[in-house]
């Protein structure tokens, strides 16, 4: 008789070391989240997008959000076509200054026809081919 509550006061102790593991590895990937999250300097919205005129350019208006002005960022922008296959995607360099939301037209050209645009992505860390900014 002991025998078997013995493995049955195992099987349970196992399982709720198991289960307080889980738990903790839960919150640590849940707070490094947030972390990762909270600490984004750059942000960007599509505000908006159009075929131009030859049809192989995308023209899309973006909103770009900084925590600090006095630093250079950098925005990555894509342009899709019916499908939401990306067929043009550009960068583009935020200089410093100015206003913590500005809004910025970029044209991407497109090996295919176009129908919308999005964000891919920003932030603070400029490659160095990125050397001047483009005109608004």
């Amino acid at each position: 008789m002991t025998a078997d509550g013995s493995r049955g006061n195992l099987s349970g102790r196992i399982i709720a070391v198991g289960s307080v593991l889980f738990l903790i590895a839960a919150i640590v990937v849940t707070v490094q989240y947030f972390q990762k999250t909270a600490a984004a300097t750059v942000s960007a919205t599509t505000s908006g997008f159009e075929r131009a005129e030859d049809d192989s350019t995308l023209r899309m208006f973006v909103d770009v959000t900084r925590k600090n002005t006095d630093t250079e960022s950098y925005c990555i922008v894509q342009a899709l076509d019916y499908d939401k296959i990306e067929v043009g995607r550009r960068e583009f360099l935020i200089p410093p200054g100015g206003d913590s939301t500005e809004r910025y037209t970029v044209e991407i050209p497109t090996r295919g026809l176009p129908v919308a645009g999005k964000v891919y992505g920003c932030h603070e860390k400029v490659p160095a081919y990125l050397t001047e900014a483009e005109p608004r």
